[in-house]
This record gives structure tokens, C-alpha cells and sequence, in this order.
């Protein structure tokens, strides 16, 4: 199964939009993959309660704890 992990900052429009479709188009059946996990850099973000009530997986990952954009990068990794 190939796991997709969206990411957002704030209310997931594009990420809800992205689940609806996965589910409407059997993506799990048809393509072997899921939406997996949702994670955003802003602990308030709204589209986390959204993907918390699909049961999809949520984390966050803040940007201001890391020293710069490859850290971030890494740990987003």
C-alpha cells in the first residue's frame, strides 16, 4: 500500500478536498494507496481536527523548533 501524507498549515480545504477524492475514487483499491497522515507546522490548525474525525494519523511539526530549513526538512522527513 503507497501511504500519502499531506501537509498543511491551516484549515486543510485541499486536504479534505484530497480524502473526499480518495474515497469517492477507491484509491485504495484501484491505485494500493491511502491517505495515511496529515501533519501541519501550526499545532492549531484546524485541518487537524478534520483528519483526526477520518481517522487519519495527525502530527505537527513546528518550524520554530528547528535552527533552519534543512533541520526542518529533516525532521519533517
Amino acid at each position: 500500500m503507497r501511504n500519502i501524507v499531506i501537509l498543511i498549515s491551516g484549515g486543510g480545504s485541499n486536504m479534505a478536498a484530497i480524502v473526499r477524492a480518495a474515497e469517492r475514487e477507491q484509491w485504495a483499491r484501484r491505485l494500493d494507496a491511502r491517505v495515511a497522515a496529515v501533519i501541519s507546522n501550526k499545532a492549531d490548525a484546524a485541518g487537524l481536527a478534520l483528519a483526526q474525525a477520518q481517522g487519519i494519523a495527525t502530527d505537527v511539526v513546528a518550524h520554530q523548533h528547528h535552527p533552519n530549513r534543512e533541520a526542518f526538512d529533516a525532521a519533517l522527513a
